[in-house]
């Protein structure tokens, strides 16, 4: 076994870090809520598949291996873990607004407000493109077909696991597969898109800065734009599907729907947190 360390200098939750968000039940995450562990397979940059097992000690993450890594490799699933639990973003202010306006005055103490997200944007773009118009047991089921078809196989840590397809698995694998074999229906096309988008220009597909791009994808509307916008640490915006607004109309109105105006600005008043405080108000 070859183990890392990622210092954590906030206040920092395993368990409500990997489980806030439904992300830790799709493929290729898994997560053992009895030794705490959470394992998954990363993609070095030989392509080579392995799988990494990450826990939690006092003040720090630790990242285990079970083959060695170069050095070059090791840093870069270092950045890619810590990406995936936002390590390096800091939520100060958000607890400051919580205390503010008096609500979920828990979170400092108890959850983070950390999203677990995946290593590269593309993975994420497809995940949440598998979350529109569906149930999410159908997007369970999607992931885990779309990596258990198309994704490498990897052993480890007494196991086996696939990893995420790479956007040219998925261009090879085409529309005809993915709407028989993984079951993505009219969101083949969108997939592939993405994935021609990610071949033709990969640097935006990974860990970017901007988010603009997201829009030139196909099926990417106005609740996918915001989520994956949550994605890469911008929460000025709400997802506004059926969860939001059963959420939001039973909570603040009453039961009877409002007008789509009034719908959309129950969480005005968190300014550049509209996200986090409607995910936590929703799930708390």
């Amino acid at each position: 076994m070859f183990t890392f360390s990622i210092p954590l200098t906030e206040p920092f939750d395993f368990q409500d870090a990997i489980t806030s968000h439904g992300w830790w039940m799709l493929a290729p995450n898994a997560w053992d809520p009895k030794k705490e562990r959470f394992y998954r397979t990363f993609t070095l940059r030989n392509n080579a598949t392995i799988v990494v097992c990450v826990y939690m000690k006092p003040s720090c993450l630790q990242v285990v291996t079970e083959v060695k890594l170069t050095e070059t490799d090791r840093d870069e699933i270092l950045h890619q873990v810590s990406w995936m639990f936002r390590v390096n973003e800091p939520f100060e202010p958000f607890y400051t607004l919580c205390q503010t306006y008096n609500e979920l005055t828990d979170l400092p103490k108890r959850r983070q407000g950390r999203l677990l997200r995946s290593p590269s944007l593309f993975e994420d773009i497809v995940k949440v493109l598998l979350t529109t118009n569906t149930r999410w047991n159908q997007t369970i089921q999607m992931a885990e077909k779309l990596t258990y078809h198309l994704g490498e196989k990897a052993h480890g840590f007494g196991r086996e696991f696939h990893s995420f397809p790479t956007p040219e698995k998925i261009l090879s694998a085409g529309e005809a597969f993915l709407t028989e074999h993984v079951r993505t229906g009219y969101r083949s096309n969108y997939i592939l898109d993405a994935a021609h988008k990610a071949v033709d220009n990969p640097a935006r597909y990974v860990q970017p800065s901007s988010i603009n791009h997201f829009r030139e994808i196909k099926g990417i509307g106005p609740y996918a734009m915001n989520t994956l916008a949550m994605i890469v640490g911008r929460y000025d915006g709400v997802p506004v599907d059926s969860e939001y607004k059963k959420h939001v109309i039973g909570t603040y109105f009453n039961g009877i729907a409002p007008s789509k105006s009034d719908l959309e600005s129950v969480y005005d008043k968190w300014g550049d947190y509209k996200y986090l405080a409607y995910w936590f108000d929703h799930y708390k």
